[in-house]
């Protein structure tokens, strides 16, 4: 295969241009740089998930201006300058693999590399221009790849490619040019390329902003590196992007025929015209996924079929069988740790005198507890009793003990090695409950440690190559393990997307080409900046006005809690809740509560309220572009409860219809009320009320996974009025994307832009967060700049990262100190689910909650307290029963012809964009004075099991 390319190098930076290339296979380049010199360089990834986060991105194939990549001011052509490129390319995590050094301007330089047997994966081209401080540079690249050994079917040589197509009878295009656009380069490429090797054409590409539409592009797969590049036009040269398949998953919607790419540091969306050519882009994928999941099956398979050479597995037979022997051990330990924890659990005091007798029907699998009747009256009573409570027979003795000695009472060791008489009576099952609680803490760390073990030696005898395998097994029934091929004939490699029940069917379906796709369309990085969502008058009845009273404020202070529980077990791996769900949103799937963090959806929605500083500091203040800042500050600061890593591994409750929450913060001068209004979709309603400000939000929480993210986006506008000014701020939450789902560190990262509106002066701000690359980690870099009501800038802006700080600026210069800083962490913050101080207090119930909550508040959840407390077995047996009960009461106004009607929202005129907005209640039959007579009315009790 062979692909060329013209390649624009600026000034002060480097470009790479990543490929794919399998073990035994050869690279072969010719370069032609113009009018000016280049240096060039060939480096190879190390492609370990525990990669640093300084290695550069490659989201374009281009690190244009890398702030990631080192600079050098050597002298070009001089060996220091090579010392030092090759040493800060190495330093930042790159292999150096071979130097070529300068490449003479017009001149065809030529070259080739074998990759040895164990070096394939992701290979950078590195293209220096660092010590050219003022002039951007243009080079041609001819970039082919074959198996060593195979004389390639097209040459590697600039000369021969365009002389070929120069001769070529192929017709000229008459499409329009674009930028650095060439007529003969689709020419080229079908000259250069075996039809068996590239599958190109149109597919409509959804824009990077949400309900931009989409646009129509040309795109390149090219089977032996399996990348998949695409262009403007099929006259462009200009690279716009490209992902190497194998770094990749892939899912398609055969009902809209659309096609999700999910690179792991971004996600393409594409749309085929017609059923046709869906089908033929999708076999291709499946021909390019495929031959990546060839070199991960214990074998390498190199060239084609009749070179094809078979390398052995790098781990020997026995010694998977040795390994296969321990994962066995490992299983039957698991299991004598569940027995343990049952049995824990029966003689753990606080259930005996509440737990009713199970069925004799009832499965294994869960705990049972003892029969609350005497010994005697019952036949079966005795048989009944778990067997540390029945009477033992006369003549036994394999108990050890002496005849004559008290039936009902049995000999249990002690931890102290002395033996210890427990009775039959509940008070006497103390010490055995804290024999079993230590025997299980024993069998806990044995598995947990066992379970490392095994993984770190997996990892280390089969080291990742970003195979397809995991995703092929997705489709699979969710019984079976992970890694297990589905029996009969060769898989399908990507994933299936289909539609949920519960959405619109016509939701997916595409719309005619002509209504939605332009052929001139701009670029994805061209579009326009949002307009305004309102007129302006900021008169709209959407926004909450100020209440008439604060009740129950001003209050005492209170002392409230710095920290929680530790969790006792790790989360589960998402990725078998996830492999059946590609494209669906998670909201609607249950997984164990071990996957949850101690916090329900209202809580997390509370949050948003950690630094209310910054909206009373903005109703101080005189300047309306001031005020804005302050505004965007608060609406970027919520994002940073996300900033430890380890919180993103869990997931909180899924509230109950109905289910409440409140809160009332005395020091910061606030009060809060929220509600579940809707299941299905997920939606909640809220609204915060201070002296100086009041702020609403009916959010539409979803999370949707691609094979290795998940996006998450919440739709509904966040609205605050300032009560000193009387103006209006609205926004949408940004979009976040939550990475490494299927392996790596998981974390959170924002994307894309958020824009914040004064819906009274016109003014908005344009908050951009930096992208991060598919190497990089995560970004944390966010910028704004704003913008007044005739769309011409202002000087006040803003610059820092979401994590931790903001700063104002003025003409693009930080100005002062800053005007947000990140409050404190729980101590030991990553082993307590990775808490702000703020979000710690959240269950806590004070003395101002304390008897004065309704039924439905979230601190009175009983699953989610056992959570907290530490008990998963209880957390998870009353998880269960309150779903239960909600699809109970869901049948049962179903039968009756009724709906749901939320307690304390009302519904509000729709937006003009569709959005459902709910209004809180207010009067005698509004929730703060109900909370102030103590008489909750007409509230349906949603945690009764």
């Amino acid at each position: 295969m062979a692909a060329m390319e013209e390649l624009q190098i600026h000034s002060k930076s480097y470009f790479v241009r990543w490929i794919n290339v399998s073990a035994g296979h050869t690279i072969s380049w010719s370069i032609q740089p113009h009018k000016k010199s280049v240096n060039f360089g060939i480096f190879k990834h190390p492609g370990q998930s525990s990669l640093a986060s300084h290695l550069p991105a490659s989201d374009s194939q281009s690190t244009d201006s890398n702030e990631n990549l080192p600079a050098t001011a050597a002298n070009p052509g001089s060996r220091n300058q090579q010392t030092t490129v090759i040493e800060k390319l190495t330093a930042i995590g790159l292999k150096s693999i071979k130097w070529i050094g300068k490449c003479e301007a017009d001149r065809i330089s030529k070259g080739t590399y074998d990759v040895p047997a164990s070096e394939s994966g992701n290979y950078a081209l590195v293209f220096d221009n660092t010590f050219s401080k003022q002039v951007s540079k243009t080079v041609t690249l001819v970039l082919l790849t074959y198996p060593t050994g195979l004389q390639p079917h097209a040459s590697a040589s600039i000369a021969q490619s365009q002389h070929a197509a120069s001769t070529d009878s192929l017709p000229q295009t008459t499409g329009r040019r674009r930028g650095n656009s060439r007529a003969t380069l689709q020419a080229q490429r079908s000259d250069l390329s075996a039809p068996s090797n590239i599958q190109s054409g149109i597919l409509q590409k959804r824009r990077r902003k949400r309900h931009q539409g989409w646009a129509r592009r040309y795109f390149s797969l090219d089977f032996i590196s399996s990348t998949l590049s695409y262009y403007h036009d099929p006259n462009s040269s200009a690279l716009r992007g490209a992902i190497p398949l194998s770094l990749a998953a892939v899912a398609t919607n055969e009902k809209s025929r659309e096609i999700s790419i999910d690179s792991g540091a971004e996600i393409w969306h594409l749309r085929a015209s017609n059923d046709h050519e869906f089908a033929t882009w999708k076999q291709a994928l499946e021909r390019a996924s495929l031959k990546n999941t060839s070199q991960d099956n214990g074998s390498l398979a190199i060239g084609p079929p009749e070179l094809r050479l078979t390398m052995p597995p790098s781990a020997s037979a026995e010694e998977e069988h040795e390994w296969s022997r321990v994962q066995g051990l490992v299983s039957k330990v698991s299991g004598t740790r569940d027995a343990v924890r049952r049995l824990a659990k029966d003689t753990d005091p606080k259930y005996l005198a509440t737990a009713p007798l199970p069925s004799p029907r009832e499965p294994r699998s869960r705990g049972r507890s003892p029969s609350p009747h005497p010994p005697g009256t019952d036949p079966q009573g005795d048989a009944r009793r778990p067997f540390w409570k029945r009477k033992t027979s006369g003549n036994s003795t394999s108990s050890g003990k002496q005849p004559g000695a008290n039936p009902s009472q049995l000999a249990v060791p002690a931890g102290s090695g002395k033996p210890a008489s427990i009775t039959s009576h509940a008070d006497g099952l103390d010490d055995m409950h804290d024999n079993l609680m230590a025997v299980l803490r024993d069998l806990d760390n044995v598995v947990s440690e066992f379970s490392t073990l095994i993984s770190e030696s997996k990892q280390r005898r089969n080291p990742p190559r970003f195979s397809m395998v995991p995703r092929r097994s997705m489709e699979s029934d969710i019984s079976q393990e992970f890694f297990d091929a589905p029996d009969g004939g060769a898989p399908s490699p990507l994933l299936t997307i289909q539609d949920s029940d519960d959405e619109d069917p016509t939701e997916d379906r595409p719309a005619p080409a002509a209504e939605d796709v332009e052929d001139d369309a701009p670029s994805d990085s061209e579009d326009e900046p949002e307009s305004a969502p309102h007129d302006g008058t900021g008169t709209s009845p959407l926004f909450p006005t100020r209440a008439k009273s604060l009740a129950p404020l001003p209050l005492d202070a209170v002392c409230r809690r710095q920290n929680i529980t530790a969790p006792t077990v790790m989360p589960p791996s998402l990725i078998g809740f996830l492999r059946k769900n590609v494209g669906k949103d998670l909201s609607q799937i249950s997984m164990p509560v071990s996957a949850n963090e101690p916090m329900s959806l209202l809580q997390r929605a509370a949050e948003i309220l950690e630094y209310s500083s910054l909206l009373d500091k903005a109703s101080q203040l005189s300047d309306a572009v001031e005020r804005l800042m302050y505004v965007t500050a608060f609406a970027i600061s919520s994002i940073s409860s996300n900033r430890v890593r380890e919180r993103s591994i869990r997931k909180p409750f899924n509230p109950m219809l109905g289910e409440t929450y409140e809160l009332v913060r005395e020091d910061q001068g606030f009060r809060f009320i929220a509600e579940k209004v809707s299941h299905r979709p997920v939606q909640l309603a809220y609204q915060a009320d201070s002296r100086e400000w009041s702020l609403a939000q009916s959010p539409m929480p979803s999370q949707k996974f691609w094979g290795k993210s998940a996006e998450i986006t919440t739709e509904g506008r966040v609205r605050i009025t300032l009560h000193a000014t009387g103006e209006h701020f609205s926004w949408v939450p940004s979009t976040s994307f939550l990475r490494n789902i299927i392996a790596g560190e998981k974390y959170v990262e924002p994307v894309g832009e958020m824009t914040v509106y004064n819906e009274s002066t016109g003014h908005r701000s344009i908050s951009t967060f930096k992208a991060g690359g598919m190497f990089s980690g995560r970004s944390e870099e966010v910028s704004t700049r704003a913008v007044d009501s005739h769309n011409k800038p202002v000087t006040l802006g803003l610059v820092g990262t979401w994590p931790s700080s903001l700063n104002l600026t003025r003409d693009g210069s930080p100005s002062g100190n800053p005007i947000w800083t990140a409050g404190q962490l729980v101590p030991n913050a990553p082993k307590h689910y990775g808490l702000t101080s703020f979000a710690a207090t959240l269950n806590e119930i004070t003395s101002i909650e304390d008897s004065r909550l309704p039924p439905t508040d979230s601190r009175l959840r009983p699953d989610q307290r056992a959570l907290e407390d530490g008990d998963l077995d209880r957390a998870e047996e009353v998880k269960v029963q309150l779903e239960e009960g909600q699809r109970a009461r869901r049948r049962e106004m179903e039968a009756a012809g009724e709906s749901w009607t939320p307690r304390w929202f009302t519904p509000a005129s729709e937006d003009t964009d569709g959005e459902v907005v709910w209004r809180l209640k207010g009067g005698k039959d509004g929730y703060w004075d109900e909370r102030a007579r103590g008489n909750w009315s007409n509230v349906i009790p949603v945690f009764e099991t």
